[in-house]
């Protein structure tokens, strides 16, 4: 990890959020259920797969922010930023939420940068390239838009996508889904 400041600050409260998540899994351990029927079988196991993947979500935030606070990627992203087809500048560390396979929502905090003389409303898209090199695009990590893409392929219609991957506990509009498996599949196309 290195001197970034803002970034252990994300990290502290990750720790202190998966603490919780521990303690409420501690909690639940501890306490016996009283389950005679299979319904009650089944919300039991969806109150344990709702705190775990919670706490999975946590802790790919947590990695998350100490990959991209790490010298090493910030050197990769240097030379990405330097190899890329037009001037870009530096917007400096902005807060991004990413969606995680879990389905839960983490904020870090990545280097944003955008195209020289671009600001303001009409700024175009530009370019955490931190990010980018993890492969998280679309603000998704790369499983969830590997699940989103393929479930959108398997299913009948987006909508349905939508709805199988907010039975799992990811909840996604019709557009993001729409945007991530569009995205995928380019990206898949442009690499055979």
């Amino acid at each position: 990890m290195s001197d970034d400041p803002r970034g252990r600050i994300y990290c502290d409260e990750y720790r202190q959020r998966i603490q919780a998540q521990l303690a409420k899994i501690e909690t639940f351990v501890d306490t016996c259920r009283e389950v005679i029927n299979a319904e009650g079988l089944e919300a039991l196991e969806e109150e344990i797969r709702q705190l775990t993947e919670h706490l999975g979500g946590l802790l790919v935030g947590h990695q998350l922010q100490q990959l991209l606070s790490s010298e090493t990627l910030r050197g990769e992203e240097a030379l990405l930023v330097r190899d890329w087809p037009k001037r870009l500048n530096s917007d400096g560390l902005v807060k991004v939420t990413i969606r995680t396979v879990q389905g839960v929502a983490c904020e870090v905090q990545a280097r944003y940068y955008r195209q020289k003389g671009r600001s303001g409303a009409k700024r175009g898209r530009g370019l955490y390239p931190g990010l980018a090199l993890l492969g998280i695009h679309d603000r998704c990590t790369p499983g969830l838009a590997s699940e989103v893409s393929q479930l959108a392929a398997i299913l009948g219609s987006l909508d349905e996508a939508r709805t199988v991957l907010s039975g799992r506990g990811v909840e996604l509009n019709i557009k993001t889904v729409r945007a991530v498996s569009y995205a995928y599949a380019e990206r898949a196309r442009r690499l055979q």
